[in-house]
């Protein structure tokens, strides 16, 4: 039995509020052709499906279309929500998808939904856990069982205990949590003081964890307990991550092989640093941010960096952000004259006094009432 993971699909995502739909698109059409020469029997998506609860229109026409084709190519589909999806809108005509091979779960009720699967090796047993908060398990209750509302670790261990998976059995479970041990990129929702974390040993029954909510590709204490990571950069900090679909095969009971198969982003996600003209004399397509080294900020440098980086997401100075922590407020502000505040504001900023041309510029503006 050979299975597909992947995770975090985030349709209908901005960065920067510029759409990732074109690249999006783009990838879930390499999936679906690495999934159509692979012929895995089956696909796990961990949840994360779209990124907000109401995605976009074209975000919903993306997906369909994508389960449309992996479904025709043969392997069946396993889906849970994540906690960026309305887990209502996930579970929409459930019943109906899941005797077409498309078993989904989006909300959780009190019980976890398990299909049975059977090969040369006897039976697997695939439960699909849906991303679950405390409260969503308190509702399904009764007083006198419900757990503190911040204890994500006795929310998970309280719905696993009513399952009791066989252990001559294959079990393989689809989860969207946080894995105490792994780590956490900049594009993903922290909660403070990591209380959405729960311990690896939770797991210790399943053969297989389909993890998804973390977008860096990792396991947790063992090769089967993993996330897949995003098919797509989702953060500059991303930018030296390899993306992939990972393949899952199941021989007898402990016997597991992982495999992946590397994706290509249609634009990458990459950093590029120094001064403006040397930036300038590079070009490239790619999703970019750029931190200019330069000591005088460069007048609309952003639209003139769109000649060479039509990609171009961010614009930062290297300089600023090494002397912003330095700026205070002086309590002798009022003394001062305009022209003293500009030259230690640039002081501060650059790490030297403004020359005498930059002074005389800006007793100009000064005088004609400009600032």
């Amino acid at each position: 039995m050979r299975f597909a993971h992947i995770s975090d699909l985030h349709l209908g995502i901005r960065i920067c509020d510029v759409k990732m739909a074109e690249d999006q698109l783009f990838i879930l059409d390499q999936i679906a052709d690495i999934i159509e020469a692979h012929k895995p029997d089956g696909v796990f998506i961990s949840g994360d499906i779209y990124d907000r609860p109401i995605p976009p229109e074209e975000s919903v026409e993306m997906l369909s279309a994508f389960l449309t084709r992996i479904r025709k190519a043969g392997p069946e589909i396993y889906m849970i929500s994540g906690n960026h999806d309305s887990p209502e809108r996930i579970d929409f005509a459930t019943e109906l998808l899941g005797s077409a091979g498309i078993h989904i779960s989006g909300k959780y009720e009190g019980k976890i939904k398990k299909i049975t699967k059977e090969d040369r090796y006897g039976e697997a047993d695939i439960y699909l856990l849906p991303f679950i908060k405390p409260s969503y398990v308190n509702n399904c209750l009764p007083e006198e069982e419900k757990i503190e509302s911040t204890d994500y670790d006795a929310a998970v261990r309280k719905v696993l205990s009513d399952i009791r998976p066989d252990r001559e059995k294959r079990n393989i479970i689809l989860t969207h949590q946080f894995v105490q041990g792994a780590t956490r990129s900049d594009s993903e929702e922290v909660l403070v003081g990591f209380i959405d974390a729960i311990s690896a040993d939770i797991f210790d029954d399943f053969d297989y964890v389909a993890l998804g909510h973390l977008h860096k590709r990792q396991h947790i204490k063992r090769d089967t307990l993993l996330y897949p990571g995003t098919p797509l950069k989702y953060s500059f900090k991303e930018e030296k991550n390899e993306k992939s679909v990972t393949f899952v095969e199941l021989k007898g009971k402990g016997d597991i092989k992982i495999s992946t198969v590397p994706l290509m982003a249609k634009r990458d996600m990459r950093n590029i640093e120094g001064a403006f003209e040397d930036v300038m004399k590079r070009k490239s397509d790619d999703y970019v941010r750029v931190v200019l080294t330069d000591e005088i900020p460069i007048p609309f440098a952003f639209n003139k960096l769109r000649n060479s980086y039509p990609n171009i997401l961010k614009l930062e100075y290297a300089k600023t952000k090494d002397f912003a922590s330095q700026i205070k407020t002086d309590t002798d502000l009022k003394e001062k004259t305009p022209l003293e505040l500009f030259e230690d504001f640039y002081f501060k900023v650059n790490g030297r006094r403004p020359d005498d041309e930059q002074k005389r510029f800006m007793a100009e503006i000064i005088e004609e009432g400009k600032i």
